[in-house]
Protein backbone atom coordinates (compact mmCIF):
# COMPACT_ATOMS: atom_id res chain seq x y z
CA UNK A 1 0.00 0.00 0.00
CA UNK A 2 1.34 3.43 -0.87
CA UNK A 3 2.61 5.54 2.04
CA UNK A 4 0.33 8.47 1.16
CA UNK A 5 -2.74 6.21 1.24
CA UNK A 6 -1.66 4.76 4.61
CA UNK A 7 -1.22 8.29 5.97
CA UNK A 8 -4.67 9.25 4.71
CA UNK A 9 -6.10 6.09 6.27
CA UNK A 10 -4.54 7.02 9.59
CA UNK A 11 -5.87 10.57 9.29
CA UNK A 12 -9.35 9.20 8.59
CA UNK A 13 -9.06 6.86 11.58
CA UNK A 14 -8.11 9.75 13.89
CA UNK A 15 -11.08 11.70 12.53
CA UNK A 16 -13.37 8.72 13.13
CA UNK A 17 -12.19 8.40 16.75
CA UNK A 18 -12.63 12.15 17.26
CA UNK A 19 -16.16 11.96 15.88
CA UNK A 20 -16.99 8.96 18.07
CA UNK A 21 -15.75 10.84 21.16
CA UNK A 22 -17.81 13.92 20.29
CA UNK A 23 -20.99 12.02 19.43
CA UNK A 24 -20.43 9.21 21.95
CA UNK A 25 -21.23 6.83 19.11
CA UNK A 26 -18.84 3.99 18.38
CA UNK A 27 -20.54 1.26 16.36
CA UNK A 28 -20.12 -0.56 13.08
CA UNK A 29 -22.97 1.55 11.69
CA UNK A 30 -21.16 4.75 12.72
CA UNK A 31 -17.99 3.48 11.02
CA UNK A 32 -19.88 2.69 7.83
CA UNK A 33 -21.60 6.07 7.90
CA UNK A 34 -18.26 7.83 8.41
CA UNK A 35 -16.70 5.87 5.56
CA UNK A 36 -19.61 6.68 3.25
CA UNK A 37 -19.60 10.41 4.07
CA UNK A 38 -15.88 11.11 4.25
CA UNK A 39 -14.27 8.90 1.62
CA UNK A 40 -13.03 11.09 -1.25
CA UNK A 41 -14.04 14.36 0.45
CA UNK A 42 -11.98 17.51 0.11
CA UNK A 43 -9.62 18.07 3.06
CA UNK A 44 -7.53 21.18 3.82
CA UNK A 45 -4.23 20.93 5.69
CA UNK A 46 -3.99 23.24 8.70
CA UNK A 47 -1.53 26.09 8.21
CA UNK A 48 -0.98 25.35 4.55
CA UNK A 49 -2.76 26.27 1.35
CA UNK A 50 -3.08 22.63 0.33
CA UNK A 51 -6.20 20.60 -0.23
CA UNK A 52 -6.62 16.99 -1.26
CA UNK A 53 -9.33 14.38 -1.58
CA UNK A 54 -9.30 11.97 1.36
CA UNK A 55 -8.91 8.55 -0.24
CA UNK A 56 -8.09 5.99 2.40
CA UNK A 57 -7.63 2.24 2.32
CA UNK A 58 -11.03 0.93 3.34
CA UNK A 59 -9.68 -2.46 4.44
CA UNK A 60 -7.10 -0.97 6.83
CA UNK A 61 -9.62 1.62 8.02
CA UNK A 62 -12.15 -1.14 8.77
CA UNK A 63 -9.52 -3.22 10.58
CA UNK A 64 -8.54 -0.27 12.79
CA UNK A 65 -12.15 0.71 13.47
CA UNK A 66 -13.15 -2.86 14.26
CA UNK A 67 -10.37 -3.07 16.84
CA UNK A 68 -11.46 0.27 18.30
CA UNK A 69 -15.10 -0.78 18.46
CA UNK A 70 -14.64 -4.34 19.73
CA UNK A 71 -11.34 -4.56 21.63
CA UNK A 72 -10.21 -1.11 22.75
CA UNK A 73 -10.65 -0.60 26.49
CA UNK A 74 -10.68 3.18 26.80
CA UNK A 75 -10.87 3.20 30.60
CA UNK A 76 -7.89 0.87 30.94
CA UNK A 77 -5.81 2.97 28.52
CA UNK A 78 -6.75 6.19 30.36
CA UNK A 79 -5.70 4.60 33.66
CA UNK A 80 -2.37 3.49 32.14
CA UNK A 81 -1.73 6.91 30.61
CA UNK A 82 -2.63 8.72 33.83
CA UNK A 83 0.07 6.68 35.59
CA UNK A 84 2.61 7.74 32.97
CA UNK A 85 1.68 11.44 32.88
CA UNK A 86 3.47 13.41 35.57
CA UNK A 87 1.37 16.59 35.35
CA UNK A 88 -1.69 17.61 37.37
CA UNK A 89 -3.87 17.59 34.26
CA UNK A 90 -4.73 13.94 33.74
CA UNK A 91 -5.21 12.41 30.30
CA UNK A 92 -8.99 12.10 30.57
CA UNK A 93 -9.16 15.93 30.72
CA UNK A 94 -7.14 16.51 27.55
CA UNK A 95 -8.48 17.82 24.23
CA UNK A 96 -10.38 15.24 22.22
CA UNK A 97 -8.17 15.63 19.16
CA UNK A 98 -5.04 14.82 21.19
CA UNK A 99 -6.85 11.89 22.80
CA UNK A 100 -7.94 10.70 19.35
CA UNK A 101 -4.36 10.77 18.09
CA UNK A 102 -3.04 8.88 21.12
CA UNK A 103 -5.83 6.28 20.94
CA UNK A 104 -5.24 5.76 17.22
CA UNK A 105 -1.52 5.19 17.74
CA UNK A 106 -2.08 2.77 20.61
CA UNK A 107 -4.69 0.83 18.63
CA UNK A 108 -2.51 0.49 15.57
CA UNK A 109 0.50 -0.51 17.67
CA UNK A 110 -1.59 -3.42 18.98
CA UNK A 111 -1.99 -4.81 15.47
CA UNK A 112 1.44 -3.88 14.08
CA UNK A 113 4.53 -6.04 13.83
CA UNK A 114 7.33 -4.90 16.14
CA UNK A 115 9.66 -4.08 13.25
CA UNK A 116 7.15 -1.53 11.89
CA UNK A 117 6.33 0.30 15.13
CA UNK A 118 8.65 3.27 14.44
CA UNK A 119 7.13 3.72 10.97
CA UNK A 120 3.61 3.77 12.40
CA UNK A 121 4.53 6.24 15.14
CA UNK A 122 6.34 8.56 12.70
CA UNK A 123 3.39 8.54 10.34
CA UNK A 124 0.93 9.40 13.12
CA UNK A 125 3.24 12.18 14.31
CA UNK A 126 3.18 13.60 10.78
CA UNK A 127 -0.62 13.41 10.88
CA UNK A 128 -0.53 15.13 14.27
CA UNK A 129 1.50 18.01 12.84
CA UNK A 130 -1.42 18.83 10.55
CA UNK A 131 -3.94 18.75 13.42
CA UNK A 132 -2.25 20.10 16.55
CA UNK A 133 0.64 22.33 17.60
CA UNK A 134 4.28 21.25 17.60
CA UNK A 135 4.22 21.25 21.42
CA UNK A 136 1.25 18.85 21.46
CA UNK A 137 2.89 16.67 18.80
CA UNK A 138 6.02 16.41 20.97
CA UNK A 139 3.85 15.61 23.97
CA UNK A 140 2.07 12.83 22.05
CA UNK A 141 5.45 11.39 21.03
CA UNK A 142 6.72 11.43 24.62
CA UNK A 143 3.56 9.79 25.95
CA UNK A 144 3.61 7.06 23.32
CA UNK A 145 7.31 6.33 23.96
CA UNK A 146 6.61 6.07 27.71
CA UNK A 147 3.53 3.93 27.01
CA UNK A 148 5.63 1.53 24.91
CA UNK A 149 8.34 1.41 27.58
CA UNK A 150 5.78 0.71 30.33
CA UNK A 151 4.21 -2.02 28.22
CA UNK A 152 7.61 -3.72 27.75
CA UNK A 153 8.12 -3.72 31.51
CA UNK A 154 4.68 -5.22 32.30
Amino acid sequence: MQNFIKSQTRLAFVQYIFQSLILNKNTIEAKEEFQENFYNTNIAIMGENKKFNLKFNKNLFSKLCTYYINKFNQKKVIDQLNQIIKTERKFDNWDRIVKSLVYAIIIELNITENNKIKIVINDYLNVAKSLVSKKETNLINAIIQNFIDEKKIS
